[in-house]
């Protein structure tokens, strides 16, 4: 997948938020976590919210830490392949993304400017946009016993 550059401005306005984030790392966790788990029913469970709340958590802050370092995403690999191997898909990258700006200004304080909210929402989104999508990540196999990609 392509890793396109974010804007200037968002960057900008990681760099100016993400030592705050980073500080609330747990919190913001946790709270993703309950809210996740809160979406689960009986006939829905998705299950997991724990473990998906703190990737995708993971996946946030680490896009936005290379980001604001190097204006670029980083290999995304990594967590294309955990995402994969645990089910995590546009459903929970849904329910994350709703939650993300509500939680952030419950975490961070009523008072953060909606730029720097905009700005992390922004980076979920193109960090997203950017894991590999399933198919393309799987080896292509030939059928005469030997695997080649």
């Amino acid at each position: 997948m392509t890793n396109t550059a974010i804007a200037e401005d968002v960057r900008l306005r990681l760099m100016e938020s993400i030592a705050v984030v980073e500080g609330h790392r747990d919190e913001i966790v946790g709270r993703m976590q309950a809210h996740l788990a809160a979406l689960e029913t009986e006939n829905e469970a998705f299950g997991q919210a724990e473990v998906t709340g703190q990737l995708l958590v993971e996946l946030l802050i680490d896009s936005a830490s290379n980001i604001a370092a190097c204006s670029t995403l980083g290999d995304l690999s990594r967590a294309s392949c955990e995402h994969h191997r645990l089910n995590i898909d546009g459903r929970h990258y849904s329910r994350f993304g709703l939650a993300l700006a509500p939680i952030l200004r419950e975490v961070l304080g009523p008072s953060l400017p909606p730029r720097i909210v905009s700005a992390w929402c922004d980076t979920f989104w193109f960090a997203v946009r950017n894991i590999e999508p399933r198919e393309q990540a799987r080896p292509k196999l030939r059928l005469n016993g030997f695997a080649r990609q």
